[in-house]
């Protein structure tokens, strides 16, 4: 087993530690690719993600469920696959002949790829519930949910393509030797071909201080090119794909935790450090601003606009008049009332009855 903060391998896919929620902040509860691996290959040890080298199968099949991008396969890169399925003689995603598990994509890769051509999306599902992997139907059902989820998103742009699904079913000799033989097929299809592919993932990756999911990046480049054509861009109803937030200014200290603690920076402080902004186009709502926060300050609020989020857009959540206290003399986010900041307002309250009695004592 490897070093958990860092990479472990099992020839050719690949954990890194380093760029996992779990491993990001400690009390972050993310467990997506447990629940999601056949195999029981990724656990928690010691509260860090661990892949158990001799448990995977090197199915790929969680891969796109990382909302970080902490998981690859080296034969294969779902973000060099989306960005150019538009060129692809065959517009069939098929575990059988041109890609590992469909479980390797998630919601942005469906709908890059349904942007970025006029012609449906399809998807072999014919053999997915029979599959070795899907003993307990659940990554069926996960790729399914990812599908559906791209489509209503599509609808809702009211755009002309959409994910479509092959159901035929055919007949199958043995599942085991159905999966080994599809998955080296895979292997040996894709030896040649990938090397755009991986070599657009670790580009990123390898970029200094880039802390967006690629597949994220390529969503956003992909609405740039529709949204000038959209009669509505601003929505209020609850996404899947995209996340909003709010401060509330009274409770709020301006402490900056959850600027610091931001894996994505999409909030992040004003140049003056007096007020916090957020970026829509880049929350992957992992939650932790909102756990990490001690006054339960920030929290979620539905709607999303599409501009904003194409474009990275940033508006300004909660912004402090710094006035120093009275007592401390130190400065102090600023929201009304005696100019005293929270710790000696506190203080005095706590300890009012010790001054009383100093008083009295005179």
């Amino acid at each position: 087993m490897g070093n958990m903060n860092f990479i472990q391998k099992n020839n050719l896919f690949s954990f890194t530690g380093t760029r996992c929620l779990r491993n990001e902040y400690f009390h972050n509860d993310c467990r997506i690719c447990i629940d999601v691996c056949p195999k029981n290959a990724l656990n928690i040890v010691r509260n860090k993600l661990t892949l158990f080298e001799n448990e995977c199968v090197e199915c790929a099949g969680c891969i796109g469920s990382c909302p970080t991008e902490a998981l690859e396969i080296e034969s294969f890169d779902p973000n060099g696959f989306a960005a150019s399925y538009q060129h692809q003689n065959d517009r069939t995603i098929s575990c059988k002949t041109s890609t590992p598990c469909l479980g390797v994509f998630d919601v942005e890769h469906y709908t890059v790829m349904a942007l970025r051509t006029e012609e449906s999306v399809l998807c072999d599902m014919s053999h997915c519930s029979t599959c070795v992997l899907n003993e307990n139907t659940h990554l069926e059902s996960v790729i399914r949910s990812k599908i559906e989820a791209a489509n209503q998103f599509l609808e809702m742009l009211q755009t002309s393509s959409r994910i479509e699904t092959i159901e035929e079913k055919e007949e199958q000799a043995s599942r085991r030797a159905l999966f080994r033989k599809g998955f080296e097929k895979v292997k040996e299809s894709l030896s040649d071909e990938s090397v755009a592919h991986i070599s657009m993932t670790q580009a990123h990756h390898k970029l200094p201080d880039q802390r967006m999911p690629l597949k994220r990046i390529l969503l956003k480049n992909s609405l740039k090119e529709v949204v000038g054509n959209l009669e509505t861009t601003s929505f209020a109803q609850a996404s899947s794909l995209f996340f909003n937030k709010q401060i509330d200014f009274q409770a709020c200290t301006n402490c900056s935790d959850c600027t610091q603690f931001c894996p994505t920076d999409a909030l992040f402080p004003s140049s003056d450090k007096q007020g916090i902004y957020f970026s829509q186009g880049k929350c992957i709502g992992c939650g932790i601003c909102e756990d990490i926060c001690k006054t339960n300050a920030i929290s979620a609020k539905e709607g999303y606009d599409l501009i904003s989020i194409a474009f990275d857009r940033a508006e300004q959540l909660v912004h402090y008049e710094m006035v120093m206290c009275h007592e401390c003399r130190c400065p102090f986010p600023y929201k009304g009332g005696e100019p005293i900041c929270d710790r000696c307002e506190s203080y005095t309250k706590q300890f009012s009855t010790m001054f009383t009695l100093a008083k009295d004592m005179k």
